[in-house]
C-alpha cells in the first residue's frame, strides 16, 4: 500500500499524511468496506513503520476523512442544484437556486445517505464470521489481539462515525457555512490534483462548482477556460472529444484539448 502526495486541505488541521492514507483507503472501499485496522497497520509501509499509537491515530483520522469526503460529495452544492432542477422539471438550465434551497435540499437528503450506510452495515452483519476454518480463524483472533484489539469481528468496518445523522448534519453545516455569490451559467474546463486531466462540465453557479472541487481535491483548481452556455454545449464538447474521456466528465489533456483551449481563450 505505497502512500501518494497529498495536500493541506480547508478543513481543519488535516495533515498531508491523513490525505495520504485517505488516499490509499479509498482504493481499499473506503468509505464503506475496509480490512480490518490490524490488517491495514500491518500491510501499509508508513504505517507498520511508525510506533503503534500513531499509527492507529493516523489510521483513525484517515478513515474519518474518506467518510466526510464521501459525504461532502453526497451533499455537494452542484448535485442539489441537479435534484432540485430535476425535481421541478425546469428546462430552464440558466435558473440558479440559492445556498439556502441547496442547503435544505442536502438536510431533506440526509435520510437517503443514512439508509445507504445502513445497508452497508446491515450486508456486513450478515457476512461469514470464517469460524468455519478453525486454524485460519485463531490466527485472525491472535493478530486482532496482537494489535490491541478485542477477539471477537468488529461489527462493522467503514467508516462512518457510529452517528451518521449527526455526521451529515456536521458536513452539511461546513459546506453551506460560508454564502457564495451566484454568476452565470458556464461550461469549464478545469484541472485539481493532476494537471494532464481536465474536467470539462457545465454549471449554473461557477463558485459552488470550485467550493465543491476543493473539498474533494487535493489542490487548488486551475481554471483552463470557461464559456457562457448551457448544457448543450457540455455534450457537444464531450462528444468532440470523446476519444480522450478518461472517466465520465474527466478527459486527457491532449493536444486537441489544449488547442481548443487557446482558440477559445483568444477568441
Amino acid at each position: 500500500m505505497g502512500l501518494s502526495p497529498a495536500w493541506s486541505c480547508t478543513m481543519p488541521e488535516v495533515t498531508e499524511a491523513v490525505q495520504a492514507l485517505a488516499d490509499t483507503l479509498e482504493h481499499l472501499g473506503a468509505p464503506f468496506s475496509l480490512p480490518e485496522d490490524w490488517v491495514i497497520l500491518c500491510d501499509n509501509d508508513d504505517l507498520r513503520h511508525m510506533s503503534r499509537s500513531k499509527a492507529k491515530q493516523l489510521l483513525g483520522k484517515a478513515k474519518k476523512e474518506t467518510a466526510r469526503r464521501w459525504l461532502a460529495g453526497r451533499f455537494d452544492p452542484s448535485e442539489m442544484d441537479q435534484e432540485l432542477s430535476e425535481e421541478s422539471g425546469c428546462s430552464d438550465e440558466s435558473q440558479v437556486f440559492d445556498d439556502g434551497q441547496l442547503k435544505q435540499r442536502a438536510i431533506t437528503s440526509i435520510d437517503d445517505a443514512v439508509s445507504t450506510v445502513m445497508s452497508s452495515r446491515d450486508a456486513f452483519a450478515k457476512l461469514a464470521s470464517g469460524v468455519t476454518q478453525p486454524a485460519a480463524h485463531e490466527k485472525t483472533v491472535a493478530a486482532r489481539v496482537a494489535y490491541g484489539y478485542p477477539r471477537e469481528r468488529p461489527e462493522r468496518t467503514d467508516c462512518f462515525d457510529q452517528d451518521v445523522r449527526r455526521q451529515c448534519v456536521r458536513v452539511i453545516n461546513e459546506i453551506y457555512s460560508h454564502p457564495v455569490k451566484s454568476s452565470a451559467a458556464v461550461v469549464y474546463l478545469i484541472s485539481t490534483d493532476n494537471p494532464e486531466f481536465v474536467k470539462i462540465g457545465f454549471t449554473k453557479c461557477l463558485e459552488h462548482r470550485l467550493r465543491s472541487l476543493r473539498t474533494a481535491s487535493h489542490v487548488e483548481p486551475t481554471i483552463r477556460l470557461t464559456i457562457a452556455g448551457t448544457q448543450s454545449l457540455e455534450r457537444e464538447l464531450h462528444t468532440r472529444f470523446a476519444a480522450s474521456r478518461a472517466n465520465r466528465e474527466w478527459f486527457r489533456l491532449t493536444e486537441d484539448i489544449k488547442a481548443f483551449i487557446a482558440s477559445a481563450s483568444a477568441g
